[in-house]
């Protein structure tokens, strides 16, 4: 099985399909709608050779037109290492002779200096990975981009973020364009950028889905062809957000708290006066346990490498809001 149809992969199969393949397979078994391709195994990529005549059979498929070159490698979309651009990428490639030489470009970015250092960074062998090579119809984007289904800056699960430009996504993958940014937090999106309401709308619409079918916060490349379709081109979990906390366990005993730092003596003024230590006193004695009240214990203050912290669950919650993300509310309250 050196070469499979993209449609016939089995999620499981990471080993013979790498994970750029595996993604897509899974997004295909989900009904998400998804470029034609095919996969070169990563056992063509142990001997060293592409069995040419069912390479040329699944190309003629695809209409024998351009088409992107993918790596796909078994180390790749992991939960905790994604090798986003670690690997090599061609697009637009047209004509058997010149996939072929994609195919064999991927096979050989295995071995590059900063694939290499990003193995070693992650503590994976390097004789334990392969590579397989997704080679995939190549969509005429009119507009493409990146989708996060939750917020990679502030871990916000309530917000989607969508880095989005014209033309082909790969500029923006790779941080080498402009992009129209967007924070997509269920009100009414805003008219401006290359993203009309409309699909901004529909990519939230497809997050939130992908994010509940995957069990967890996705990382999705995504473009809308010329007719106005959306292609998903990858899904992969987002690897740089904070661990949400879990939630409180049904024994009744008590769940994560949240506290807020401040300076012990002169306040710490970055977060906002509003978290001084004026502050912290005032709704001390609103809960019972305020300086001098004799009270102790995680819900009052913890010393803690020389600065306390103070219980912000109950402030938080007369206040009426939700605690505040990190640094979300700089300067004022």
């Amino acid at each position: 099985m050196d070469v499979l149809e993209l449609s016939v992969i089995d999620p499981e199969q990471r080993e013979l399909v790498g994970g750029k393949a595996a993604g897509l397979a899974a997004l295909i078994r989900l009904g998400e709608r998804v470029p034609d391709g095919f996969c070169v195994t990563t056992g063509a990529h142990s001997r060293g050779e592409v069995p040419r005549a069912a390479f040329l059979a699944a190309y003629e498929r695809l209409g024998a037109g351009p088409v992107a070159v993918r790596s796909s490698a078994t180390a790749e979309d992991l939960p905790d290492a994604s090798f986003a651009g670690q690997q090599d990428t061609s697009l637009a490639v047209e004509g058997a002779d010149d996939v072929l030489a994609a195919v064999r470009a991927c096979w050989n970015s295995l071995h590059t200096e900063r694939a290499t250092a990003y193995r070693e960074a992650a503590g994976i062998a390097h004789d334990t990975v392969r590579m397989a090579v997704v080679v995939q119809r190549m969509v005429d984007a009119e507009v493409a981009g990146v989708l996060f289904t939750a917020n990679p800056v502030t871990g916000s699960r309530s917000e989607c973020v969508v880095d989005a430009a014209p033309g082909p996504g790969a500029a923006v993958v790779d941080g080498a364009a402009a992009a129209d940014h967007y924070v997509l937090d269920g009100t009414a999106p805003e008219v401006r950028g290359c993203l009309t309401p409309a699909r901004s709308n529909e990519l939230r619409e497809v997050g939130d889905r992908l994010q509940s079918r995957q069990g967890a916060p996705q990382d999705v490349e995504w473009a809308y062809d010329h007719d106005g379709t959306l292609w998903l081109l990858q899904s992969r979990p987002i690897t740089t957000l904070f661990p949400a906390p879990p939630a409180p366990p049904a024994s009744g005993r008590p769940g994560p708290r949240l506290y807020v730092e401040f300076g012990h003596v002169q306040a710490d003024p970055s977060p906002g006066p509003d978290v001084g230590r004026p502050h912290i006193h005032r709704h001390g004695r609103r809960d019972g346990a305020g300086q001098g009240s004799g009270q102790s214990g995680p819900r009052v203050t913890r010393a803690r490498r020389r600065r306390a912290d103070r219980s912000a669950e109950r402030a938080s919650r007369e206040a009426g809001r939700r605690p505040c993300r990190a640094g979300q509310e700089r300067g004022g309250r």
